[in-house]
């Protein structure tokens, strides 16, 4: 039990102080450095923390704690922020919105606007998708660094449904247009018969901290309506990353 509490406390510990190093939190915490050095061991292979960036010796949260809730300081930043903004979105468009942040390969969903049709979109707060496979993830590695989307493109993309693109120069090419239009589409990549359309939120000087999308059934979503819809999610985006300290993203 001493074991599980040590554990929380470090995650706790690394949550308020990230990106938090060994030393660091063993002074903050009183703990021998070895039952750190253990939490930390641990936490990362349960993809609680992982290495903040370039420092191979400093830990951040993952997304996974947005999985159960954790009160990590960027999420009441990133959703105080973003809530008005994805409220007015969700009017403007009548559909579903999601607001989901990057983790590893994958996106976590963190918060829904459900649309008031019967026959809508529905993912549980905490589902985890593959990059490729949906419109937010798409916008998010549109926006990585390039050795970090070649590197994504050389693993093994899995097929969700039929439509899901897994060829990389495909998806290669379409992470292009993504870059050039601003926003991505998911047709069927994810669920059949759904459409998506989500940008990514980049604050000045920073990556993809977190992604947007618009969320319906594709009797809904012609393609006609693609430009009209991705525009408002574009400037959504937009208006959302001004007001996101750089420092303070989910990376």
């Amino acid at each position: 039990m001493q074991s599980v509490k040590n554990a929380l406390r470090v995650l706790e510990a690394v949550a308020e102080h990230q990106p938090a190093g060994l030393s660091d939190l063993t002074q903050r915490l009183g703990l021998p450095k070895t039952t750190v050095q253990r939490c930390l061991t641990t936490l990362h292979e349960a993809e609680w923390i992982k290495p903040a960036g370039q420092e191979q010796r400093r830990w951040a949260i993952t997304g996974r704690a947005f999985s159960v809730g954790s009160q990590a300081a960027n999420d009441q930043d990133l959703r105080s922020v973003a809530l008005p903004l994805l409220g007015e979105l969700q009017v403007a468009t009548s559909e579903t919105v999601h607001l989901m942040v990057p983790d590893g390969n994958t996106v976590v969903l963190v918060e829904r606007l459900d649309s008031s049709h019967q026959l809508r979109t529905f993912y549980s707060l905490g589902t985890r998708m593959p990059l490729h496979t949906c419109s937010n993830g798409k916008a998010v590695l549109a926006a990585l660094p390039a050795e970090d989307v070649a590197e994504y493109l050389a693993s093994n993309l899995v097929k969700v449904t039929d439509q899901t693109v897994t060829d990389p120069d495909l998806l290669s090419a379409q992470l292009g247009m993504i870059r050039k239009i601003g926003y991505a589409v998911n047709e069927e990549e994810q669920q059949e018969g759904i459409v998506s359309i989500g940008a990514a939120i980049c604050p000045p000087g920073s990556g993809p901290v977190a992604s947007l999308s618009v969320s319906a059934p594709n009797i809904r979503m012609p393609r006609k309506r693609y430009a009209e819809v991705g525009n408002l999610v574009c400037e959504t985006a937009r208006r959302i990353a001004r007001q996101i300290p750089s420092s303070n993203g989910v990376h």
